[in-house]
């Protein structure tokens, strides 16, 4: 079996400990959620709706930026349609699904295979990494006990920003995956990424709205510290949803995550409620802008397929790369 193949099956038994993990307390709980749930507001969940349908948005435009930087001619408008109609593949069972679908619909329009490809893969990799700096960050600064996982990830953040500016060890990492690889490892600039990574911190504030809203609708009462803890906790959970691989969308296991994280600050009907409330406004976001964002392209004109030769130094290695 192959290394791809195995962290697929993997990703998929561990979400499906997750989904499992989820209807095991919606069915122990299930009298407390139905109270929560037939008190919920709708206005609420609307909001929750439009904070990340902004989340989304900003992500769409961010990966438009990184293709114009490598010299893709990507429209705005057709551009961000292919973002979007892109990211429903993250339903699909296998984890590759978003980059292929991005970038092949970039790659169709006239953008080389390499950039549509590359683009995709640090667009994704920004994300992360952006969700990884507000976690550190509201972790830190959130009223609980435990620091050591927020710490953890600061950590790393720092250890890899010296990584990356580091010109000896940018090197060594350049020889180590040519040897791997036989390809040259191409380190983006570290100013400019690292700006990319603060670009997506309003992105995870934006994600973040959903789950604080869907608490709201559910009649909790917010305050401060409330609201920066589910902030910590929405990003915690996307971030374990990035890192499975094989798990569409991260279904159970972002739910799963932010039920244990939240059960104590919420209690167990509403933590349950606001997950797959949260999960449901997620999903109607990814369809309401891939619809939106196709009835916009088409209001655009047609752009015209960019001139030059396919990029065949970069086959398709799109298995490589995991889904949020």
């Amino acid at each position: 079996m192959t290394r791809p193949r195995l962290a697929n099956l993997i990703g998929i038994v561990i979400g499906a400990a997750g989904l499992a993990f989820v209807v095991h307390r919606i069915v122990r709980d299930r009298a407390e959620i139905a109270d929560a749930l037939s008190s919920a507001r709708l206005g609420w969940l609307v909001a929750g709706g439009g904070t990340g349908l902004i989340a989304m948005t900003l992500i769409g435009i961010n990966w438009l930026t990184i293709l114009h930087r490598a010299g893709a001619a990507a429209p705005w408008r057709h551009g961000m349609s292919w973002f979007f109609v892109g990211q429903l593949g993250k339903y699909v069972p296998g984890g590759i699904w978003p980059v292929v679908g991005q970038a092949e619909l970039a790659r169709r329009s006239g953008t080389t295979r390499g950039i549509a490809y590359s683009s995709t893969a640090m667009s994704m990799v920004a994300t992360f990494l952006g969700a990884a700096t507000v976690a550190a960050v509201t972790g830190l600064i959130a009223p609980v006990d435990g620091r050591l996982l927020p710490t953890a990830i600061g950590v790393a953040l720092v250890a890899g920003f010296v990584a990356l500016t580091t010109p000896m060890i940018r090197s060594a990492l350049d020889r180590a995956a040519h040897r791997v690889t036989r390809r040259e490892l191409r380190l983006p600039d570290a100013r400019w990424f690292t700006l990319l990574v603060a670009r997506h911190v309003p992105v995870w504030v934006s994600f973040a709205g959903m789950s604080v809203f869907a608490a709201v609708a559910l009649g909790v009462d917010l305050d401060a510290e409330l609201v920066v803890e589910l902030i910590f906790v929405t990003c915690v959970s996307w971030m374990a949803g990035f890192v499975i691989v094989g798990v569409p969308g991260g279904l159970g296991v972002r739910e799963a995550v932010f039920i244990s994280m939240t059960t104590a600050l919420l209690g167990a009907g509403v933590a349950v409620s606001a997950a797959v409330l949260s999960r449901v406004v997620s999903i109607a976001v990814d369809l309401g802008g891939a619809a939106l964002s196709v009835a916009l392209a088409r209001t655009a004109p047609t752009p015209a397929p960019a001139p030059g030769p396919d990029d065949r130094s970069d086959p398709d290695t799109a298995d490589r790369y995991a889904a949020p």
